[in-house]
């Protein structure tokens, strides 16, 4: 055999080495050993490092290369690897496509290539469907490796795939339980019709899980064909199947699983854990091979997973195995001569790069094509690549290939105009809601472009300035507008029209025509029959988008960035962080779940920055403020635990957050002289409008070929959202102008790349529609910036404005931001963008601490932090009977409180700022630590005499706002949002009674509140504020621990809108 490349032995020596040094130990400690998992998953076809589409070789994706990686790392473990796919084999290229129509006495080229890798197993994938039953069948007849599907159910028993397989490695026994998409129900319905129907895979798979084990399995494997997490991709309503995304499920519901395998989302994964279980999923196409080493200890007769490590080798680099080569060889030739044939001629170039965009001749030519083949009215077809492309000159089938890559056949169904427009309003989810001022790509990423059909022969117009379902207007056939009782024929693939892609709408629709033939053929057999192809000939005017702005901007979308970084130059990595508020720890999340946290984070962190090596990226790391005030680690250390974990991190630089200022400007100059790296505010100033001499406004620093700017801002409402005592002295001016100032300085000073990190909240909606002062300041710049890593308001963003990307990772470490830079490269710029950098990724990665491996050392840093309160915060409370949680502006855990304040100050009301309650409370038994997380500030409580006509007026203001953002004890608030804002409160009652504009009143409030936090005056008019010396902590505490039977959720409703 050929030898590799040396970086290609250095990549699977590396593995080889690993495993090596653990079949030593085992020879050492006869008590322990390993065993090697290698995967694939998603081949498609690619078995040999060629493209038959473009007729080129394509050495990044290659079975025949995977198989000598599986071969080296047996050389180095002998008898201990085992081999495995997770589906979709048999379909996928022209090579398929060509073995689907050989002989039935002819080896299969996938088999055959397998079987001289000597699989050991291998899940049945849904498109192992698509050629029919009986091929798949064949294909098994032909393995030397068993096919599994456990959640498959068989007409007739003896027709039934296996459920599990067991293999030995010397005293080891290995049990590999196999499952497969349930959307095959619906993708391949007729092919499996009176054959097979597929059910749920958790009780499947836990089944064939306990029964491996039964069986003798001392490790079991899951290798399942199925998504991770998230909605299916077709209507489980509509369809009655269970969903198709349920990885992440099974390490929590199945028990006695040691490893997952999975494929079918085509995104690889592989340092993922759940519950102990690492999930893998190497990258499809044969791209890579994933490698998980589970290490083993004997417990009595029997081994047990003890811990596991992942690795991916790419498989581009290496030589390919002979033994491969020369059992597909005959395939190869076969399909090269297939897809070089000469099927027509064209004087025109057709692309497809702005297909789903503009309606362009090239879908037009498959909906004509499946139109006149029907007979239907209409017909409807996605554009399936944005690469495809027929050239000027001799077509070929290849290139067909490309346009139309599925085995779909043709069907047409009846349909009524009511059914056509929600068929279209179901196909426009592929965009986001655009309005002026829209920045970034507005594909909604979470809808595959294969599910955006057009409809050729109707004419209609997308509007995306309108919500979802109701943006087609103007739907007309043949010159007439639809109507709901219109009656039409239109004609879909079987895919399409077995319900694929969700459009449930379709259910029921009686069918009127079908042909066995695939429409890829078709369109050949059409091109051959023409002879010429010309656009002329084809392209219809069916559809648009509308306003020209939401059109171009739909342009834009492919046109700019779009998660391209395929780039020969460096790219510069922005990874960011914000608002982590001492979150040492993970937290529960609303499903149980645990988020965020220190380990994970930064575990998160490192990842990406692995993933960015020079020379080819480089990266930098910032925080958008807010790092200290939130847990006991972080506050009863005054914030000296989180500069030790950031300073570990090699934070590049940081945004002075509101909440630096909470320990007073002391501790803050001493966090910051603490702190190896820059803490920065650039809209800071002393009353005389100087620059404290504490403070910087940017800094620059070098990252290989970029000489990276960094600006910090504050918000503007730090005032406000801090002790106003401790800024009396300070300024925080309006930042766009500064910005733009700072930015035009650091450039003149050789920054050839601006980043702004800023302490300035946004929010975008669902709509992806965003307003907050981050983007009023962005919106207000003269001076070009790169990207803008936003803190403050806790939301997730990730959005571009004027070419800008802005993105926010919510909070507590539950996510980070990843944002790669082309930079210099304002190719993609419209008029008014200032981005200086050509956006290749942006994405905001959210953090599940029980899916990533905590990093060991911020793991203990973390320890070291929260054992130094432990013995404080363990102290028991009391017990919670219901869940409490922070959702909308009103909420059970803001009565309790300010129900809390009002008992242990004896006021006759109290009042409670929404943003001083930082965490939810649920049932169960509850300590000092868990209360010190809903209040972590400190604050003091004091209490107010007030008279009626001047707390009437103060409560007034409370309802002025948007929605109220405070909770009140004592007192019942009636208001009309509808009403003016100064005239909104309708009625006040206190203790039940109408307020007594003349009565004396006692309220208390936070000190926050009292020294101007929500500026809404009320100090200014007491006749008396006195400090209880009660810290609001200590009055929740003793709350709840007055009630020992346990603490009830108080009702809601107090302040209440009248709104009709």
């Amino acid at each position: 055999m050929k030898l590799m490349p040396s970086h290609g032995r250095r990549l699977v020596t590396l593995v080889a080495h690993c495993v090596m040094a653990a079949a030593l130990v085992g020879q050492a400690r006869p008590t322990s050993r390993s065993l090697v998992v290698v995967a694939t998953t998603d081949v498609h076809g690619r078995l040999r490092a060629w493209d038959y589409y473009d007729s080129r070789a394509d050495s990044a994706h290659s079975l025949a290369a995977a198989a000598t990686i599986v071969d080296s790392i047996r050389a180095a473990h002998p008898g201990n690897v085992v081999l495995v796919d997770a589906g979709d084999l048999l379909q996928g290229n022209p090579l398929l496509s060509v073995a689907a129509r050989a002989p039935g006495s002819a080896p299969h080229p996938v088999i055959a290539a397998m079987n001289a890798m000597r699989y050991d197993a291998a899940a049945i994938g849904n498109h192992e469907f698509n050629y029919g039953v009986p091929l798949l069948r064949r294909a098994i007849g032909q393995a030397t490796f068993p096919f599994l599907s456990a959640n498959a159910i068989a007409a007739r028993p003896r027709e039934a795939f296996a459920r599990f397989a067991l293999v030995r490695r010397g005293d080891l026994t290995i049990g590999i339980v196999g499952a497969t998409t349930p959307g095959v129900m619906v993708w391949d319905r007729d092919n499996v019709k009176g054959r097979l129907t597929y059910g749920d895979i958790i009780p499947a798979v836990r089944r064939a899980a306990a029964d491996a084990r039964k069986a003798g399995a001392d490790v079991v494997i899951v290798v399942v064909h199925a998504g991770l997490d998230g909605a299916a991709s077709y209507d489980t309503v509509s369809t009655g199947l269970p969903s198709e995304n349920v990885v992440g499920r099974l390490p929590r519901e199945v028990p006695g699983i040691d490893l997952v395998v999975y494929g079918h989302s085509h995104r690889e994964m592989i340092d993922t854990m759940v519950n102990g279980v690492r999930l893998m999923q190497p990258r499809n196409y044969a791209t890579t091979v994933g490698v998980a080493t589970l290490n083993l200890a004997r417990a009595d007769s029997h081994w047990r997973v003890t811990s596991s490590t992942g690795a991916s080798v790419k498989v581009q680099g290496h030589v390919e195995s002979a033994a491969v080569l020369r059992v597909t060889d005959a395939a190869h030739r076969t399909a090269l001569a297939f897809v070089s044939e000469s099927i027509g001629v064209t004087h025109s170039a057709w692309r497809s790069d702005l297909a789903r965009a503009v309606d362009m001749p090239i879908t037009d030519l498959v909906g004509e094509v499946m139109r006149r083949v029907s007979g239907a009215q209409l017909a409807a077809s996605p554009a399936f690549s944005l690469d495809a492309r027929i050239d000027s000159g001799t077509i070929t089938v290849a290139e067909i290939a490309k346009v139309y890559p599925f085995e779909n056949t043709l069907r047409a169904v009846r349909i009524s105009g009511a059914q056509l427009q929600a068929f279209l309003e179901h196909s426009a989810n592929y965009w986001k809601t655009w309005s002026p001022g829209t920045g970034g790509s507005i594909v909604n990423n979470s809808v595959p472009g294969y599910n955006f059909d057009m409809v050729v022969g109707a004419t209609y117009d997308l509007d995306l300035s309108k919500p979802v379902g109701q943006r087609v207007v103007g739907l007309s056939v043949n010159g007439r507008a639809v109507t709901a009782g219109d009656s039409y024929t239109i004609a879909l693939s079987n895919y399409r029209q077995t319900g694929g892609g969700g459009f449930a709408m379709l259910a029921g629709a009686p069918l009127v025509y079908e042909s066995k033939g695939d429409i890829r053929e078709m369109i050949i057999d059409a091109v051959r029959k023409a002879g010429k192809l010309e656009p002329s000939a084809w392209a219809t005017s069916n559809w648009r988008i509308i306003p020209a702005d939401a059109a171009a901007a739909a342009k834009a979308s492919f046109r700019n960035g779009g998660g391209d970084t395929r780039s020969s130059a460096p790219r510069l990595r922005v990874i960011g962080i914000n608002d982590f508020h001492g979150a040492f720890e993970s937290r529960t999340g609303p499903r149980g779940q645990p988020l965020g946290g220190a380990p994970a984070l930064v575990s998160a962190i490192r990842r990406a920055q692995r993933e960015c090596a020079p020379p080819s990226c480089y990266s930098v790391l910032v925080d958008g403020g807010d790092e200290f005030q939130g847990t006991p680690a972080s506050n009863l250390a005054y914030g000296r635990t989180v500069v030790t974990l950031f300073d570990s991190l090699g934070l590049t630089a940081a945004a002075l957050g509101n909440h630096e200022f909470d320990y007073g400007q002391d501790t803050l100059r001493a966090r910051i002289r603490q702190a190896s790296y820059a803490v920065l505010s650039a809209n800071l100033r002393d009353t005389l409008g100087n620059i404290p001499s504490w403070i910087r406004q940017d800094t620059i620093v070098q990252r290989g070929p970029f000489t990276v700017g960094i600006i910090g801002i504050s918000t503007i409402e730090t005032p406000k959202t801090t002790r106003a005592i401790n800024v009396t002295d300070l300024r925080f001016l309006d930042p766009a102008p500064i910005v733009s100032e700072r930015a035009k300085a650091l450039r003149a000073r050789g920054a050839n790349v601006i980043v702004v990190a800023g302490h300035v909240g946004g929010f975008c909606n669902a709509e992806a529609v965003c307003e907050g002062e981050i983007f009023d300041m962005v919106n207000r710049l003269t001076s070009p910036v790169d990207v803008v890593v936003s803190g403050h308001s806790h939301s997730l963003v990730n959005t571009r404005l004027r070419g800008v990307p802005i993105v926010q990772a919510r909070s507590r470490g539950e996510a980070i931001d990843v944002v790669d830079l082309a930079v210099g490269d304002t190719s993609g710029n419209r008029p008014g963008d200032i981005s200086g950098s050509r956006v290749l990724r942006a994405d905001v990665l959210e953090i599940m601490a029980d899916t990533i491996p905590p990093d060991a050392q911020a793991a203990r840093i973390a320890k070291v932090a929260v054992d130094a309160v432990a013995a404080i915060i363990a102290q028991p409370a009391g017990r919670i009977l219901a869940d409490m949680r922070r959702e909308g502006s009103q909420y059970a855990l803001g009565n309790l409180v300010a129900d809390a304040m009002r008992e242990a100050a004896h006021s006759d009301i109290a009042v409670m700022n929404n943003g001083g309650i930082r965490a939810n409370l649920l049932a169960g038994d509850v300590n000092f630590g868990r209360l010190y997380e809903v209040q972590p500030f400190g604050n003091t409580l004091y209490t107010l005499r007030v008279r009626g006509s001047d707390l009437r007026g103060y409560l007034a203001r409370l309802v002025a706002g948007n929605a109220p953002r405070a909770h009140v004890s004592g007192v019942l608030l009636r208001y009309d949002p509808a009403r003016p804002a100064d005239d909104r409160l309708v009625d006040v009652r206190v203790d039940g009674k109408p307020i007594d504009g003349k009565r004396i009143y006692t309220i208390t409030l936070n000190d926050f509140m009292v020294t101007g936090g929500d500026g809404l005056g009320l100090a200014g008019v007491a006749l008396e504020t006195t400090a209880t010396n009660i810290v609001d902590l200590d009055a929740l505490i003793a709350f709840v621990k007055a009630r020992p039977q346990g603490v009830a959720s108080p009702a809601v409703d107090r302040i209440v809108s009248i709104a009709p």
